[in-house]
């Protein structure tokens, strides 16, 4: 496909579901076989950013591995659920660009909005195959996310790797 051709409805919905599945692999719990679900998403050299309380990068399969395992160990994943939000996707050839909100929210013991923020990735096409090789994830700066902090305080204690 030529680099200046415009992405097809096929191509925006294939990443559309990229998209999707990323939210649905956190929700389906912990342990290796999720991991590697959710590595499947990402090209081996993948970078991932976060800009919450911390900012780090991750980066390839093992980084994956590592944010996936700390975010299911020291948070309480099991009482939320994420959801995609508004997004736009564009691009031309084999390279995308999707920005899109994220939201979680309380399945158990609270009702309303854990955390809200947005993703800007670059979805790159190999052999015909969409994945997504950057991504960046701000939480919204209006979120208090200090709530997060006795979480933060307790990582020492419940991390655990998969």
């Amino acid at each position: 496909m030529s680099q200046n051709n415009e992405l097809t409805a096929i191509d925006r919905f294939t990443i559309f579901e990229q998209l999707n599945m990323h939210q649905r692999c956190i929700d389906k719990g912990w342990g290796r076989e999720q991991v590697d679900l959710y590595n499947r998403l990402y090209w081996p050299e993948a970078k991932f950013h976060v800009y919450d309380l911390r900012t780090s990068t991750f980066e390839g399969f093992e980084g994956m591995k590592q944010m996936f395992d700390y975010a299911h160990s020291v948070f309480p994943m099991d009482k939320w659920f994420h959801s995609l939000g508004a997004f736009e996707i564009s691009g031309s050839g084999d390279r995308a660009e999707a920005h899109w909100r994220w939201f979680v929210y309380w399945k158990a013991e609270h009702v309303g909005i854990v955390s809200t923020g947005t993703y800007d990735d670059i979805f790159e096409r190999r052999d015909g195959v969409w994945k997504c090789l950057e991504r960046t994830s701000k939480s919204d700066p209006n979120w208090p996310v200090d709530l997060f902090q006795p979480f933060l305080d307790q990582a020492d204690i419940t991390f655990k790797a998969s």
